[in-house]
């Protein structure tokens, strides 16, 4: 007997979001697209599963989401996103919060969107639908989940190699508890890894993906929360093939970086997680001091906390490294948190007076 899979296989969304249609040409290189629309809910919802439900797997690569407050920059990217209003990725189509745990969504503002499209031969047109499912109105969870990201924006692949790696890490500073982590690269990706370092020095593995694929990508939740003490680090590493060997690379020739598109590369494991001490009664603003650090998490090549004129990377780094010493004000050799908290200030500022105006999607 045929299967038929449900068009919505955690049942009835309580509220169905239509993302606008895309028409995917038949060739060439589609820049990612940032759909805006106004949020729907008329009062603050806590959501306990999202799933999509795409027409064109072929061609949609991910969908991801956040909920844009009211008054910010619409058209400005992600750069004013919060919470996720629900996303896809080939192989992960449906996130579902544990019991009495939920993430909330204001109302009013808006919900943007970034669509990832990949044509794939042929010009087909793209309609995708995002499905919520909420805690009932006026009820709330006992327990708020969070989710952030280890990334490495500086990752740079010679030609032909084989196995290079690439490691970057997230510091946690306070109690917190992981549920899960998603590993995402592109064709270039053969393995990932997730470490725990505790305060101690000490290590453990916590996910091991030996042959990472790009065409099916899952969100791996761990059978138990795993504990993660203040001061611990959440350590990622990459391996990428390069080379000839490697059948799906699409040009073993050349110096891969980072980059949107499939043939360029990305480090990138999302982790869902919550604070020990928050509740949703009572929320903690913990996630912006961790921000705070992920650029020493991306150069900190030796896990000390702070970043040494040798570890400096990319763009930043060049533009850091004739400052160096007037940035290092405590003179031991390194650049820490506190100490690039001015720099980063600066950079906000340059980035924001660069920034080209944007015209809404269609």
């Amino acid at each position: 007997m045929k299967h038929v899979a449900p068009d919505w296989p955690l049942g009835t969304p309580d509220l169905v979001i239509e993302i606008p249609s895309y028409t995917i040409p038949a060739s060439g290189i589609v820049d990612y697209q940032y759909p805006v629309m106004d949020n729907p809910l008329k009062e603050g919802r806590w959501l306990k599963a999202s799933t999509a439900r795409v027409q064109q797997r072929q061609g949609v690569h991910h969908i991801l989401s956040g909920h844009i407050p009211e008054g910010a920059d619409k058209m400005g990217g992600m750069s004013n996103w919060g919470g996720s209003v629900g996303g896809y990725t080939v192989g992960m189509e449906s996130i579902v919060q544990p019991p009495g745990i939920g993430s909330y969504i204001p109302a009013g503002g808006s919900i943007g969107y970034q669509m990832h499209y990949t044509p794939f031969g042929k010009e087909v047109l793209s309609t995708q639908q995002i499905g919520l499912y909420f805690y009932k109105p006026g009820e709330m969870p006992d327990l708020v989940m969070r989710e952030n990201t280890i990334v490495q924006s500086f990752i740079k692949i010679p030609p032909g190699a084989e196995a290079h790696e690439e490691t970057g890490y997230l510091a946690f500073p306070h109690d917190a508890l992981l549920y899960s982590a998603v590993v995402h690269a592109h064709y270039r990706g053969t393995y990932s890894n997730l470490k725990i370092r505790y305060p101690d020095g000490k290590e453990k593995m916590l996910l091991n993906v030996p042959k990472y694929d790009f065409n099916w990508q899952r969100m791996y939740e761990f059978a138990e929360p795993i504990k993660v003490p203040a001061g611990s680090k959440l350590i990622a590493t990459y391996i990428y093939d390069n080379s000839k060997r490697n059948p799906a690379n699409p040009d073993p020739s050349k110096e891969v970086t980072w980059g949107d598109q499939s043939f360029e590369e990305m480090f990138f494991t999302q982790l869902r997680y919550r604070w020990v001490d928050e509740t949703a009664a009572k929320q903690t603003d913990y996630d912006e001091q961790m921000l705070k650090g992920r650029l020493i998490g991306m150069m900190d090549a030796n896990l000390d906390d702070k970043v040494q004129i040798d570890e400096l990377k990319g763009g930043i780094g060049d533009a850091i490294r004739p400052r160096f010493a007037l940035a290092d004000t405590n003179k031991d050799g390194g650049i820490d948190a506190k100490e690039f908290e001015p720099i980063l200030k600066m950079m906000g500022e340059a980035g924001r007076r660069r920034a080209p105006q944007k015209t809404a999607a269609k």
